[in-house]
């Protein structure tokens, strides 16, 4: 048994969670296909996305960055329910704060996300 988190697991409870009328509370079709182009660039500060100017419409990241991040990332960028969700810890090893939601290990360090997971900084997690 890993003593890592498994954010595919966690991923798959989110969308069987339902509401209070027993309706999923998530679509896993996509209602629209979103591509977002980003780049690696390591002058990019880690769990950062950059514009591109050089590209207009397209985006620069650390290649740290872009390995840690969850695919869905950018799905519901205008979508409340980030807020909802939020969980933020904080890294064992680099001591940064980031949101769970949003990352597949530390943005920053590469460290894995600890299986028992720590209790969220910020006061609306469940």
């Amino acid at each position: 048994m890993s003593k890592d988190f498994e954010s595919q697991q966690q991923y798959e409870r989110l969308m069987a969670a339902k509401n209070a009328v027993e309706q999923r509370m998530y679509n896993s079709q996509a209602e629209a296909e979103i591509q977002v182009q980003i780049f690696p660039d390591k002058s990019v500060s880690p769990a950062k996305f950059v514009p591109n100017k050089s590209i207009p419409g397209t985006y620069r990241a650390h290649p740290t960055t872009i390995r840690a991040m969850r695919p869905e990332i950018f799905t519901g960028a205008h979508n409340e329910l980030f807020a909802d969700l939020e969980y933020v810890i904080e890294c064992e090893s680099c001591h940064s704060e980031y949101d769970l939601q949003f990352w597949k290990f530390c943005p920053y360090c590469e460290k894995s996300i600890p299986k028992d997971l720590p209790k969220s900084l910020n006061s609306r997690a469940l």
